[in-house]
Protein backbone atom coordinates (compact mmCIF):
# COMPACT_ATOMS: atom_id res chain seq x y z
CA UNK A 1 0.00 0.00 0.00
CA UNK A 2 1.12 3.78 -0.43
CA UNK A 3 -0.85 6.87 -0.36
CA UNK A 4 0.14 9.67 -2.59
CA UNK A 5 -1.19 13.36 -3.48
CA UNK A 6 -2.57 13.09 -6.55
CA UNK A 7 -1.80 15.21 -9.34
CA UNK A 8 -3.57 16.50 -12.54
CA UNK A 9 -1.79 13.27 -14.59
CA UNK A 10 -3.89 11.02 -12.00
CA UNK A 11 -7.25 12.20 -13.59
CA UNK A 12 -8.34 9.02 -14.98
CA UNK A 13 -7.40 6.92 -11.56
CA UNK A 14 -9.89 9.62 -10.04
CA UNK A 15 -12.52 9.90 -12.21
CA UNK A 16 -12.57 6.09 -12.36
CA UNK A 17 -12.66 5.53 -8.30
CA UNK A 18 -14.90 8.99 -7.74
CA UNK A 19 -17.49 7.26 -9.84
CA UNK A 20 -17.37 4.13 -8.07
CA UNK A 21 -17.72 5.64 -4.65
CA UNK A 22 -21.41 7.74 -5.98
CA UNK A 23 -22.10 4.52 -7.57
CA UNK A 24 -21.76 2.20 -4.74
CA UNK A 25 -22.81 5.10 -1.81
CA UNK A 26 -25.53 7.19 -3.23
CA UNK A 27 -26.57 7.87 0.22
CA UNK A 28 -23.25 8.73 1.54
CA UNK A 29 -22.70 11.83 -1.07
CA UNK A 30 -23.87 15.25 -1.81
CA UNK A 31 -23.11 14.71 -5.01
CA UNK A 32 -25.13 11.70 -7.36
CA UNK A 33 -23.21 9.71 -10.23
CA UNK A 34 -25.84 10.88 -13.01
CA UNK A 35 -24.09 14.15 -12.52
CA UNK A 36 -20.50 13.07 -12.44
CA UNK A 37 -20.72 10.47 -14.94
CA UNK A 38 -21.44 13.43 -17.14
CA UNK A 39 -18.15 15.45 -16.66
CA UNK A 40 -15.11 14.95 -19.08
CA UNK A 41 -12.02 13.65 -17.84
CA UNK A 42 -10.28 17.21 -18.43
CA UNK A 43 -13.44 18.24 -15.85
CA UNK A 44 -11.83 15.78 -13.40
CA UNK A 45 -8.32 16.48 -14.07
CA UNK A 46 -8.97 20.32 -13.17
CA UNK A 47 -10.59 19.14 -10.22
CA UNK A 48 -7.65 18.02 -8.88
CA UNK A 49 -6.31 20.68 -6.32
CA UNK A 50 -2.49 21.77 -7.48
CA UNK A 51 -1.38 23.43 -4.47
CA UNK A 52 -0.21 22.31 -1.22
CA UNK A 53 -3.29 23.23 1.12
CA UNK A 54 -5.88 21.53 -0.98
CA UNK A 55 -5.21 18.22 -2.19
CA UNK A 56 -6.76 14.98 -2.46
CA UNK A 57 -4.68 11.92 -1.38
CA UNK A 58 -4.97 8.01 -3.13
CA UNK A 59 -4.21 5.43 -1.91
CA UNK A 60 -2.92 2.58 -4.35
CA UNK A 61 -2.40 -1.20 -4.34
CA UNK A 62 0.42 -2.01 -7.18
CA UNK A 63 -0.66 0.21 -9.33
CA UNK A 64 -4.37 0.51 -8.36
CA UNK A 65 -6.31 3.27 -6.82
CA UNK A 66 -8.25 1.68 -3.79
CA UNK A 67 -9.38 4.79 -2.06
CA UNK A 68 -9.52 8.56 -1.36
CA UNK A 69 -9.60 11.01 0.84
CA UNK A 70 -9.78 15.29 0.10
CA UNK A 71 -8.78 18.47 2.16
CA UNK A 72 -10.34 21.79 1.24
CA UNK A 73 -8.43 24.82 3.04
CA UNK A 74 -11.17 27.61 3.48
CA UNK A 75 -10.42 30.41 1.09
CA UNK A 76 -11.67 33.55 2.93
CA UNK A 77 -9.18 34.96 5.46
CA UNK A 78 -11.71 34.55 8.47
CA UNK A 79 -12.19 30.75 8.03
CA UNK A 80 -8.31 29.68 6.62
CA UNK A 81 -8.11 28.21 9.90
CA UNK A 82 -10.37 25.47 8.94
CA UNK A 83 -10.18 22.41 6.35
CA UNK A 84 -12.67 20.43 5.16
CA UNK A 85 -12.01 16.52 4.99
CA UNK A 86 -14.36 15.55 1.72
CA UNK A 87 -15.21 12.70 -0.71
CA UNK A 88 -13.49 9.67 1.29
CA UNK A 89 -14.21 6.72 -0.19
CA UNK A 90 -12.52 3.18 0.17
CA UNK A 91 -13.44 -0.07 -2.25
CA UNK A 92 -15.69 -2.49 -0.44
CA UNK A 93 -13.51 -5.60 -0.66
CA UNK A 94 -10.54 -3.33 1.44
CA UNK A 95 -12.56 -2.10 3.99
CA UNK A 96 -11.66 -2.94 7.32
CA UNK A 97 -8.82 -3.73 6.78
CA UNK A 98 -7.15 -0.18 7.89
CA UNK A 99 -6.88 1.33 4.51
CA UNK A 100 -9.37 4.03 5.57
CA UNK A 101 -7.43 4.74 8.71
CA UNK A 102 -4.45 4.93 6.95
CA UNK A 103 -5.47 7.73 4.43
CA UNK A 104 -7.17 9.61 7.32
CA UNK A 105 -4.15 9.40 9.27
CA UNK A 106 -2.18 10.63 6.58
CA UNK A 107 -4.34 13.35 5.70
CA UNK A 108 -4.17 14.78 9.52
CA UNK A 109 -0.29 14.36 8.98
CA UNK A 110 -0.36 16.78 6.49
CA UNK A 111 -2.89 18.89 7.75
CA UNK A 112 -1.01 19.57 10.66
CA UNK A 113 1.95 20.18 8.75
CA UNK A 114 -0.28 23.46 7.50
CA UNK A 115 0.97 26.23 9.70
CA UNK A 116 -2.74 27.88 9.01
CA UNK A 117 -4.87 25.31 9.68
CA UNK A 118 -6.20 24.69 13.23
CA UNK A 119 -9.02 22.72 12.67
CA UNK A 120 -10.52 19.88 10.51
CA UNK A 121 -14.30 19.51 9.38
CA UNK A 122 -16.15 17.00 8.24
CA UNK A 123 -19.64 15.49 7.50
CA UNK A 124 -20.89 11.99 7.55
CA UNK A 125 -24.50 10.38 6.81
CA UNK A 126 -25.62 9.79 10.32
CA UNK A 127 -26.54 5.75 9.32
CA UNK A 128 -22.56 5.55 8.09
CA UNK A 129 -21.70 3.75 10.81
CA UNK A 130 -18.53 2.26 10.25
CA UNK A 131 -17.03 5.75 8.99
CA UNK A 132 -18.27 7.69 11.92
CA UNK A 133 -16.60 4.70 14.08
CA UNK A 134 -13.06 5.67 12.48
CA UNK A 135 -13.67 9.44 13.01
CA UNK A 136 -14.43 9.02 16.18
CA UNK A 137 -11.85 6.80 16.99
CA UNK A 138 -9.21 9.40 15.84
CA UNK A 139 -10.52 12.21 18.13
CA UNK A 140 -13.07 13.93 16.13
CA UNK A 141 -16.10 15.57 18.34
CA UNK A 142 -19.80 15.37 16.82
CA UNK A 143 -21.05 19.37 16.74
CA UNK A 144 -24.39 19.57 15.12
CA UNK A 145 -26.75 17.02 13.07
CA UNK A 146 -28.63 18.87 9.91
CA UNK A 147 -31.60 16.97 9.52
CA UNK A 148 -32.69 16.19 5.73
CA UNK A 149 -29.41 17.05 4.76
CA UNK A 150 -29.76 14.62 1.44
CA UNK A 151 -32.79 13.52 -0.21
CA UNK A 152 -32.28 10.19 -2.46
CA UNK A 153 -35.25 7.97 -3.64
CA UNK A 154 -38.09 9.75 -1.48
CA UNK A 155 -35.72 9.14 1.62
CA UNK A 156 -34.32 11.53 3.46
CA UNK A 157 -30.63 11.30 5.28
CA UNK A 158 -29.62 13.20 8.19
CA UNK A 159 -26.03 14.23 8.19
CA UNK A 160 -23.58 14.92 11.40
CA UNK A 161 -21.17 17.61 11.48
CA UNK A 162 -17.78 16.67 13.20
CA UNK A 163 -14.49 18.52 14.00
CA UNK A 164 -11.05 17.26 14.89
CA UNK A 165 -8.98 20.59 16.43
CA UNK A 166 -5.40 20.31 15.76
CA UNK A 167 -3.87 22.77 17.32
CA UNK A 168 -4.49 24.95 21.04
CA UNK A 169 -6.75 27.54 20.75
CA UNK A 170 -4.78 31.15 20.81
CA UNK A 171 -5.78 33.82 23.37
Amino acid sequence: MRIKKLTKDDAEDYRNIRLEALYNAPDSFGTMYQEEVLMTIDQFRERIPVDNNNFILGCYEDKEIIGIIALHQGERIKVRHKAYIRSMYVQPEYRKKGIGKLLLNELIERAKAIDEIEILLLDVVTNNLSAKQLYLSLGFQIYGIEKMAYKFNDRYFDVESMSLQLKSLQS
